[in-house]
């Protein structure tokens, strides 16, 4: 079975799509990426900004959607 080839994008476009994403999730409400950065395994990472009141919930559901994301997105570099 082939491996699928992931669509690459930009830091933008990445991160207009995470917030998306996330904004699907009623308990994130007015959370957000700040930014994508890549890593030196040639994944990428994003940022929740945080303003010390995110809970745990939110971070899970965060990093659900970034996973999720990573699978089907590369960073364009």
């Amino acid at each position: 079975m082939g491996q699928l080839l992931k669509q690459r994008l930009s830091r933008e476009e990445l991160l207009q799509l995470l917030n998306w994403e996330l904004a699907a999730y009623e308990q994130c409400e007015g959370r957000h990426f700040a930014a994508v950065d890549p890593e030196p395994d040639e994944h990428w990472s994003a940022h929740l900004e945080d303003d010390g009141s995110v809970d745990f919930d939110q971070y899970a559901l965060a990093w659900d959607v970034v996973e999720q994301t990573r699978r089907a997105f590369d960073l364009r570099q």
